[in-house]
């Protein structure tokens, strides 16, 4: 019995599956390039400053080869929040590795003049009862919430074994 010949709900409308993913295939197989990776440009010349933190100059450091049990790339909410809950089950050596200039993530880069949250920021913003910080207002803006990542950082311990703007 094939997909198509099962039985189905006679309210429910009919899907040909293997067309479907024969149509998928098509679309996948347009954007494919014979260049592959070739078609990508390398960021340098004009283009490198891009790569440049306009708020934290560069400080060139040593490479790391060392071992930790627990490593996020970015520190952004999402690896804060992570590395903050491991640092509490009582393991120290986590590293974060964020490419910006400090902890924040989106909100490291987005300091453009009126940016805040849609969200509510008691909904939106992490471990506030851990931090014990109450944000100022219902939609915190962009330097409210970059600081609690900065406080999330302090709090936990997880400055000291961080990665900032990773070049040298």
């Amino acid at each position: 019995m094939t997909t198509t010949d099962q039985p189905r709900d006679q309210h429910a409308p009919w899907i040909d599956k293997e067309r479907l993913r024969q149509k998928y295939l098509e679309e996948r197989n347009k954007r494919l390039r014979p260049d592959g990776n070739d078609q990508y440009l390398q960021v340098r010349g004009q283009l490198a400053h891009y790569l440049d933190d306009p708020y934290s100059p560069v400080a060139p450091r040593a490479p790391k080869a060392d071992h930790v049990t627990f490593a996020f790339i970015g520190g952004g909410f999402a690896g804060l929040a992570t590395a903050a809950r491991i640092s509490e089950a009582g393991i120290e050596d986590i590293r974060i590795v964020e490419k910006g200039g400090d902890f924040g993530g989106t909100w490291y880069w987005n300091r453009y003049p009126g940016a805040q949250c849609d969200t509510a920021s008691m909904v939106y913003m992490p471990l506030l009862e851990e931090t014990g910080y109450m944000p100022s207002e219902k939609y915190a803006h962009a330097p409210e919430i970059l600081a609690h990542c900065q406080r999330i950082g302090k709090q936990f311990g997880l400055y000291d074994n961080a990665l900032f703007t990773p070049r040298s």
